[in-house]
């Protein structure tokens, strides 16, 4: 392995990792929402605002926050990141009231905010050809695989609860951060050189574009992980605890995507060809929500995961063709569209659900991926 593959694979894994510290944070409080509300007297709906707090931020700041990061160097805005995110993890677990827990978490939202745009952001600029695609087409699995390790951490800290949980999250953002401020520098990008590489209109319609597409894509696994508990206790007839645990087992489908995807790239595959696969989600939708044995529900949920995964990290992966030298903003653009539809995706699938029954949100997958994909190859078309 030459000098650059070398360091192409250090940047790659460094920034990788603290996508998925920060995702860590970003699910910290979910499985103990319940211990959370009991210790502050607060009701579910205000424990389930602090646990979407970050979400939240990012769907409001990130496009702002790219614009502001635009040809600015991001390896020490990267490293302050992560230490913002790491000082208000530890603190969350000294908080001795409600205010000061989401004070704090509102701390974690900016430094969350801006790990996810700094991040993809220097894969694009610090490795180079086929390594800087598959890198990027790899950040896709960060949320799911931080959520995944967030969910496995609340077994392991035991009686220590969401106060051991901040603590181990926090301290491990921390490690991390040490390893980012071994990272070598970016470059900054000067204006005319950015007027060169995509600051027209045709690039900011195709950075819209994609972000529409990058929104309506995960909105679909979002939504389907979310109800799919719900739909095989009512209709499977399995207990709350078993729909729960292989709800977990199959949203791994999404790293494997990512997987995948990293993989497909680096052998040559097209990002377009990747993003189209989505397409399939509708048809396995129906494989989920008509009567079928538990087991099919289970394959047909694991792959639209699958399929979700693979064309998330593609269009991460196309930024740089999109986008130019923009790709902090490109970046942003898609963490913000992408954050909005993690918030609305959820109720628009149960408000479907509870008018016309389960068969609706295989309509409402059909209508999305169509719509998701179509925008995301519109904005390749010729690049």
């Amino acid at each position: 392995m030459g000098r650059c593959a070398r360091m192409s694979a250090r940047v790659g894994a460094v920034v990788l990792a603290a996508g998925v510290v920060a995702s860590m944070a970003l699910g910290q409080f979910i499985p103990f929402l319940g211990a959370v509300g009991e210790e502050f007297a607060l009701p579910l709906s205000a424990v389930g605002w602090l646990s979407s707090l970050i979400t939240l931020v990012a769907g409001l700041t990130c496009l702002p926050l790219g614009i502001w990061l635009e040809g600015r160097r991001l390896r020490g805005i990267f490293l302050a990141a992560l230490l913002v995110l790491a000082s208000a993890g530890l603190g969350a677990a000294f908080a001795g009231g409600a205010a000061a827990l989401f004070a704090v978490r509102v701390i974690q939202a900016a430094g969350y905010a801006l790990v996810m745009i700094t991040g993809p952001s220097l894969l694009a600029r610090l490795p180079t050809g086929r390594a800087r695609q598959s890198a990027l087409a790899l950040w896709g699995l960060c949320i799911p695989a931080g959520l995944t390790l967030a969910t496995a951490g609340a077994a392991l800290v035991g009686t220590a609860g969401w106060r051991g949980q901040a603590v181990g999250v926090g301290g491990i953002t921390l490690v991390v951060a040490g390893l980012a401020a071994t990272l070598p520098r970016d470059t900054r990008t000067g204006r005319r050189e950015r007027a060169d590489q995509g600051s027209g209109a045709g690039a900011g319609w195709a950075v819209a574009a994609v972000a529409a597409g990058f929104a309506l894509i995960a909105l679909i696994g979002v939504s389907v992980v979310t109800i799919l508990p719900a739909y095989l206790t009512a209709e499977s007839g399995l207990s709350d605890t078993s729909s729960s645990l292989l709800t977990a087992v199959v949203s791994a489908g999404s790293v494997l995507g990512s997987l995948a995807a990293g993989a497909g790239l680096r052998g040559g595959a097209r990002p377009a060809r990747l993003i189209a696969a989505a397409l399939l989600m509708a048809p396995l939708s129906a494989g989920i929500f008509t009567p079928m044995p538990v087991a099919v529900v289970a394959v047909c949920a694991a792959a639209v995961l699958v399929l979700n995964g693979l064309a998330v990290s593609a269009l991460f992966a196309a930024l740089p063709a999109v986008a130019g030298d923009r790709v902090a903003v490109a970046v942003a653009a898609l963490t913000q569209a992408g954050s909005l539809g993690t918030l609305l995706g959820p109720p628009l699938y149960a408000g479907a659900v509870e008018t016309m029954g389960w068969g609706a949100a295989i309509a409402v997958s059909a209508a999305i991926s169509s719509a998701g994909v179509g925008c995301a190859l519109a904005a390749l078309r010729g690049r």
